[in-house]
């Protein structure tokens, strides 16, 4: 896969810089855009009050959900799942 592929798959994903040649290793944002050269990517950065960086797609990767912790459909109980269905 090449880093214009990577960079389409990352878009609207929450993504952490990797890369310690960035001054912004170790933080989270979620890619916005995908810049016209097909690899830089506009990520508004977390808890830094909206703050845009544009990084090249290498210098990220995406955060993987955990699978022990996977989100699942929510369950309301077993009775509540019940009285849910018959109204369907």
């Amino acid at each position: 896969m090449n880093e214009q592929q990577q960079a389409e798959i990352l878009l609207n994903n929450e993504v952490k810089v990797t890369d310690h040649r960035s001054e912004f290793v170790g933080k989270t944002g979620l890619v916005r855009k995908v810049m016209a050269d097909g690899r830089t990517l506009e990520i508004e950065l977390a808890h830094t009050c909206g703050m845009i960086v544009l990084l090249d797609v290498t210098l990220v990767s995406e955060i993987q959900e955990r699978t022990q912790f996977a989100k699942t459909e929510q369950s309301l109980g077993p009775i509540a799942n019940h009285l849910v269905q018959e109204g369907i």
